[in-house]
């Protein structure tokens, strides 16, 4: 961990995300890069999350573990209206432990999966994962948390008709807390016209704010959505947001400017999302047909008297 970043995090208070605090409104049609971005219902509840196959929704695993999968549903929105899919099945990722803070006081392992129980439509968009370096890398937030600004910070709820769009810097990285070489964490701050404001960077005129109406923070509703990068011109999810905080700074921040938000490197998980996205192979012709013997042959005792 770098020696500004550490010293930053040394108080800081993680919560869950809610929502995109200083992005816009995205238009919510089918043409929009974001159309497959999806508000997630977990029993009555609006978060987000992200398509990352016609069946396959990724996000936090502090927003679906737990809950049964006939009390969660992905929704789209466009220009024709909303389109609801019901979950089918739910896999977490074995690692993660809860919110608890683990020993660097972040959350580690926040990852999920929603299974739907039908596809969505072939045109809505489909992202595939980025495997590449964030350190410094701007990133696109998107999710159907509130809205607000960093003077006043969230001004209004999170709603699953209403999606956002902002954009920040990676400011840090952090390892796996297992031990691992892996860096499973990111984490930036919501930077203002005002140096004081830039927690990681001081006063690099570099690490400053994107501008008014780009540069944006997590805030409720926003768990689960994909933090994006385009890559060579393809719009690939590099990260889930997974929580935001205050600091020594800046305590009990309500998403103004200063406040430190993160999530999960997707990077660090892509063997593990493959697999859990891997259907369940058909038995051969060839295999059955063993398994059909098998069982003659424990009655009959094929090879010999059964003893």
């Amino acid at each position: 961990m770098k020696p500004f970043l550490a010293a930053s995090l040394a108080l800081f208070v993680t919560l869950p995300a809610h929502a995109i605090v200083g992005g816009l409104a995205d238009a919510n049609v089918a043409a929009s890069p974001w159309a497959g971005v999806g508000a997630v219902s977990v029993n009555g509840g609006t978060f987000s999350g992200a398509l990352i196959g016609s069946r396959y929704v990724l996000t936090a695993a502090h927003v679906v573990g737990g809950a049964s999968a006939d009390k969660v549903s992905f929704m789209l929105n466009t220009e024709a209206g909303s389109q609801v899919y019901a979950a089918e099945s739910i896999t977490v990722f074995p690692g993660f432990t809860g919110t608890t803070p683990g020993t660097d006081g972040m959350w580690h392992d926040d990852l999920a999966l929603i299974r739907l129980a039908a596809p969505v439509d072939a045109s809505v968009p489909v992202y595939g994962l980025y495997g590449g370096a964030l350190a410094s890398r701007i990133v696109t937030l998107v999710g159907y948390g509130g809205g607000g600004d960093g003077v006043n910070g969230v001004t209004s709820g999170a709603n699953a008709a209403v999606k956002r769009v902002g954009q920040n810097k990676v400011d840090g990285l952090l390892a796996d807390d297992d031990g691992g070489s892996t860096q499973e964490l990111f984490l930036f701050d919501f930077d203002g016209t005002d140096a004081a404001s830039n927690v990681f960077g001081g006063a690099i005129a570099a690490n400053l704010t994107l501008g008014a109406t780009l540069e944006a923070q997590f805030a409720g509703g926003d768990s689960g959505s994909p933090v994006l990068v385009n890559d060579n011109g393809v719009w690939k999810i590099a990260g889930i947001a997974a929580f935001n905080g205050s600091t020594t700074a800046l305590p009990g921040s309500n998403v103004l400017f200063g406040a430190i938000g993160g999530g999960t490197v997707v990077a660090s998980y892509i063997p593990w999302i493959e697999t859990a996205m891997a259907p369940v192979p058909e038995p051969h012709a060839w295999l059955m047909l063993l398994a059909g013997l098998g069982t003659i042959g424990i009655r009959y005792g094929i090879s010999g008297r059964v003893s």
